[in-house]
């Protein structure tokens, strides 16, 4: 059995019916430098946010094909936080504006339900923002909405600033240039952020003439 959900962490939502396909959008950013007698050279950075994309019905009404229930009674069980009764399109529409507007994010919960309402390891799992929401209503289907959402990975500013401060103390000592090293990926090393390059050309300026050349064996401060 296959299950999409949206938890707040204090209410969880199951969707009245699963989307026919969920695409998952996963990009590398890449920067670009002109290396003299090298030409152009490609440098990885880091991974950008991850982008979910999927369509889903909304019924009026409880149809025979809806994945929640029609009653409470119908339902042999109720997580201690999911609701699992169904709710009409309206509700739902409410329900994500809201967050939406309120930039909210929420848990964003899809994959197949094994035993005691677990779900497989392979499920999608994510925080994430509603970056948009589109509704449209069929001839002969009145009522009955079919929402598209585009969601973007959610990532807490303070927990990652948090997380560099423990994993990059403030003196770095020295680095030895090794073959293939750039710049920016030192700093990426060390700073966790490759356009933080300059902080190091700056601090080492009289053995760099050009941030684009560095050789091997350079011994360098990482202040």
């Amino acid at each position: 059995m296959y299950a999409v959900f949206f938890d707040t962490g204090k209410s969880k939502y199951r969707l009245p019916t699963n989307p026919e396909e969920i695409e998952v959008s996963s990009t590398q950013a890449i920067n670009k430098f002109e290396v003299l007698k090298l030409g152009q050279i490609a440098v990885p950075t880091h991974m950008e946010l991850k982008q979910y994309s999927f369509e889903c019905e909304f019924p009026l009404q409880w149809y025979s094909y809806v994945e929640t229930k029609k009653t409470k009674e119908d339902s042999a069980k109720n997580n201690s936080n999911e609701d699992p009764i169904f709710k009409s399109a309206n509700f739902y529409i409410k329900l994500f504006s809201k967050w939406q507007e309120n930039l909210i994010p929420v848990r964003f919960i899809a994959g197949r339900v094994i035993k005691n309402d677990n779900l497989h390891d392979d499920s999608i799992n994510i925080k994430v923002l509603i970056e948009d929401l589109s509704i449209k209503e069929r001839a002969g289907e009145e009522g009955d909405k079919y929402i598209s959402f585009k969601l973007l990975e959610y990532r807490d500013f303070d927990r990652i600033k948090q997380d560099d401060n423990k994993t990059n103390p403030k003196n770095k000592g020295t680095y030895v240039v090794q073959s293939g090293d750039s710049l920016w990926a030192i700093a990426k090393k060390y700073y966790g952020n490759g356009s933080k390059y300059t902080k190091i050309y700056n601090a080492n300026k009289d053995k760099i003439k050009n941030p684009s050349l560095i050789y091997p064996g350079q011994k360098l401060v990482i202040p």
